[in-house]
């Protein structure tokens, strides 16, 4: 009897270490809280997924097309109550859930996903996602609770189109990706002094010849010259309304709003160039620049013409665009112009403004209330804070010099941290010598994933104006598709996390192993993603006395070991290992390379020579 009774309890210990809490899938980004159980929701052919009535018609394809790329599976999806007994996924609606908030309970029988709203829905089909694991020949998802809402409600991306055009299907597919990461705002940056991206039907110019410029491929940015009228216009490219109209109901399906920004006064050499007598000269001659600083860029801020006309554009854009923003860039305005131009100074003189930083103010005021009227919010860049604001605007804080993410909100402006330090993702992610051609600045991927939007000086009320944060990708070095995702992930992981997780829950190394696990989805996508997270640094102090350096290597990621040699070789999962600084002859070459336990290599070959 003692010896059946220990059988029993050894088989009912062997059960329990089977069926033991299932270890948590690694999340991008982290959920607010995540309760693991026992077993597995198994994923087939047979699943069935019921989905609320009123969202049928978005998700099903959207599903439909996801389990089918994701995981070769064909499921059922219907409207209305669930009637299976086990294996189904079921949408339920609740009341009283915040915007996006959801739930997601994962039993062995089924899925149960509750939220109030089709943003919930969405966002917690894509932690359900992330959690789906191959088990041998089968998908699973692992057991378990989470209750998650997001931090902040703007969670956003802005690709520049500008200086280099980009394809529908290239906007499409990262809003794809970085909707499945919970950002729900795409900042299309269609305007600049590169180039007019948006068909406007009443004045076809825009596109016609504000939409091309001349060929300076191979010449470094700042350092082409301007285009002459005889040239041939060959680069650029443009959207049609219809292109713009598909590009917005496919983000609408994903929960991603698209914000339009029509950059003025500056920024507008494209502009001008297609309506040169909305400048304060319009005797000049204009093309559309082709790189570098773009002189003689600002509309004129005296004549009453532009005002209709950007009034005539922005109605069109109201049109295209059914979210509730516009932004109307506003920021680096060059006003040498409006110093000259007797039309200017006389608006200065006729409106009591005290110089041309308030005259912006006026511009930027009277913008205002031709965004209103077409029922819209605008958005500006933080220099339209000069002079006397822009009172019921949103404010992007980029100039961190400038210090806009306090003046802003106690301003009582509402605003979108986009400090230049940590989301510009047009910055390089490693030294100088091992990145693509690139602004000087470095952005690390530890460095984007360390931001914290909330500047700490700000009061408990002052903080309720902070709506969330943006990456922006300044397209200036980012000619083709491959290098501007290599620019942008895995970096945009960080930005997610950033603006949906609470701070008390990031952890880099959690996040880290995340980022790893995403590559795979990344690389299943065909994005051209970057490896900079394993890059070396190295640096050396020279004693000039002994002509010895004294070398530090350092890496952002942690789990793996650093290996270096000094003989010119090229090191391997042999060579010494970093524990530390070590002392080499001035002349010397180190190389080192970061190793995971298991001897792979994992990124690139830092080289550098330990010389005066």
């Amino acid at each position: 009897m003692k010896t059946r009774m220990l059988l029993i309890a050894s088989l009912l210990c062997f059960g329990t270490m089977l069926y033991a809490a299932n270890k948590v899938p690694t999340f991008v980004p982290q959920p607010e809280s995540v309760v693991a159980k026992t077993g597995h929701f198994v994923l087939s052919k047979k699943t069935k997924v019921f989905v609320p009535q009123a969202y049928l018609k978005d998700l099903r394809p959207y599903i439909h097309t996801k389990f089918q790329s994701d995981y070769d599976l064909k499921v059922q999806v219907l409207g209305g109550h669930r009637t299976p007994s086990s294996n189904y996924i079921f949408f339920e609606k609740v009341k009283g859930n915040k915007d996006e908030a959801y739930t997601l309970d994962i039993s062995p029988e089924r899925v149960l996903i509750q939220a109030t709203n089709y943003a919930g829905f969405f966002d917690a089909l894509q932690t359900l996602r992330q959690a789906i694991e191959r088990d041998q020949e089968q998908y699973t998802i692992p057991c378990m609770v989470i209750k998650d809402a997001p931090r902040f409600a703007f969670r956003g991306i802005m690709l520049d189109v500008s200086r280099h055009f980009q394809t529908k299907e290239f906007v499409k597919k990262q809003i794809d990706i970085l909707s499945s990461y919970k950002i729900n705002k795409f900042h299309w940056h269609l305007t600049d002094d590169q180039g007019w991206r948006i068909e406007i039907k009443k004045y076809p110019n825009l596109t016609a010849k504000g939409a091309w410029r001349a060929d300076r491929t191979g010449i470094t940015w700042w350092q082409r010259t301007a285009a002459t009228a005889g040239e041939s216009k060959v680069i650029g490219g443009y959207y049609t309304q219809e292109d713009i109209k598909e590009v917005v109901e496919f983000a609408r399906i994903r929960n991603v709003e698209v914000i339009p920004e029509i950059d003025v006064p500056g920024h507008s050499k494209a502009l001008i160039a297609s309506y040169p007598e909305l400048t304060c000269f319009d005797t000049h001659d204009f093309e559309v620049a082709t790189g570098g600083k773009a002189p003689n860029n600002a509309l004129c801020a005296g004549n009453d013409t532009v005002f209709d006309f950007l009034d005539d554009v922005f109605t069109e854009v109201a049109r295209l665009f059914p979210g509730q923003y516009i932004h109307i860039g506003g920021d680096e305005c060059n006003k040498t112009n409006w110093k000259k131009c007797p039309k200017c100074q006389q608006r200065i003189k006729d409106n009591d403004l005290n110089g041309e930083e308030e005259l912006q103010s006026y511009f930027v005021q009277r913008i205002n209330k031709i965004i209103t009227s077409k029922h819209k919010k605008m958005i500006g860049w933080d220099e339209i804070l000069s002079g006397k604001g822009a009172k019921g605007a949103t404010i992007m804080a980029w100039r961190a010099w400038q210090k806009p993410d306090l003046a802003a909100p106690r301003g009582g402006y509402p605003t979108i941290m986009t400090n230049f330090h940590h989301t510009y993702f047009c910055q390089l992610q490693g030294p100088k010598s091992m990145e693509p051609e690139g602004p000087g600045a470095t952005i690390s991927l530890s460095t984007a994933y360390s931001y914290e939007p909330v500047p700490a000086e700000l009061t408990a009320q002052e903080k309720t104006y902070v709506l969330g944060t943006e990456a922006c990708m300044w397209a200036e070095f980012l000619p083709s598709e491959a290098h501007y995702e290599y620019m942008m992930y895995p970096r945009m992981l960080a930005l997610a996390e950033v603006a949906w997780t609470q701070p008390a829950l990031k952890n880099w190394d959690r996040f880290q192993e995340a980022v790893v696990h995403n590559f795979d989805v990344l690389k299943k996508n065909h994005v051209a993603y970057s490896t900079s997270m394993y890059t070396v640094y190295g640096s050396f102090a020279l004693d000039e006395l002994t002509f010895e350096g004294q070398v530090y290597l350092n890496t952002e990621t942690t789990g793996n070991i650093i290996r270096y040699t000094t003989d010119n070789t090229v090191p391997t999962a042999q060579s010494e290992a970093y524990d530390g600084v070590f002392i080499v002859k001035s002349g010397r070459t180190v190389q080192a390379g970061l190793f995971n336990p298991q001897g792979e290599l994992l990124g690139k070959i830092t080289v550098f020579k330990v010389i005066k």
